[in-house]
Parts: structure tokens; C-alpha cells; sequence
């Protein structure tokens, strides 16, 4: 994979559109992880929610927190490198 080719693509726009929401996983404990993607423009925002539940001495709680980053640049290069299929569907070219 060509990093600078593919920060050019994304910059460009020619990854715009392209999401996705990944098979959550196990985390520690009753803790329960998943990840969504999405690209707007030059930027891909990563949504991470983790879900579970504890118990409060009475009963079970369950909770639910979601935090969002907003990759841009080689950061943003970084996390295709890491997850490419989606990209590659794209712009097979660059991969």
C-alpha cells in the first residue's frame, strides 16, 4: 500500500461515502465492543461504543457509552492501513 497515494485519494474525496460497522467483540469482564466507520470529505470518524453491564447491588445495570474521533491525514491513513478491504473496494489501484 502507497501511503502518500492513498492520503492523496482521501483528500480527494474518492473514499467519500464509504462505512462500514465491524463485528463487535469481547473486551474484559461483561464488556462488549464495536466499532463504526465512516468517511466524509478527507475525514473518517470512528465511532466506538462499548456496552455491558454491572451489578449494583440489587440488580443488573446496563450501560451504554459511545466516543467518536475524527481521523484526518496520516492518522486517517493509519486506520485504512489497519482495515483496507472497504477501501480497496474503491480503489483497488492503491493496495
Amino acid at each position: 500500500m502507497d501511503a502518500n497515494r492513498v492520503l492523496e485519494a482521501l483528500e480527494a474525496g474518492e473514499f467519500d461515502g464509504v462505512s462500514h460497522t465491524y463485528q463487535p467483540y469481547d473486551g474484559y469482564g461483561n464488556q462488549t465492543h464495536q466499532v463504526a466507520m465512516r468517511v466524509s470529505g478527507d475525514t473518517i470518524e470512528v465511532a466506538k461504543t462499548t456496552s455491558g453491564k454491572f451489578f449494583d447491588g440489587k440488580e443488573n445495570t446496563r450501560y451504554s457509552e459511545t466516543s467518536t474521533d475524527r481521523l484526518t491525514g496520516m492518522d486517517a491513513v493509519g486506520f485504512i492501513a489497519q482495515r483496507p478491504y472497504y477501501f480497496s473496494q474503491v480503489r483497488p489501484d492503491l493496495f
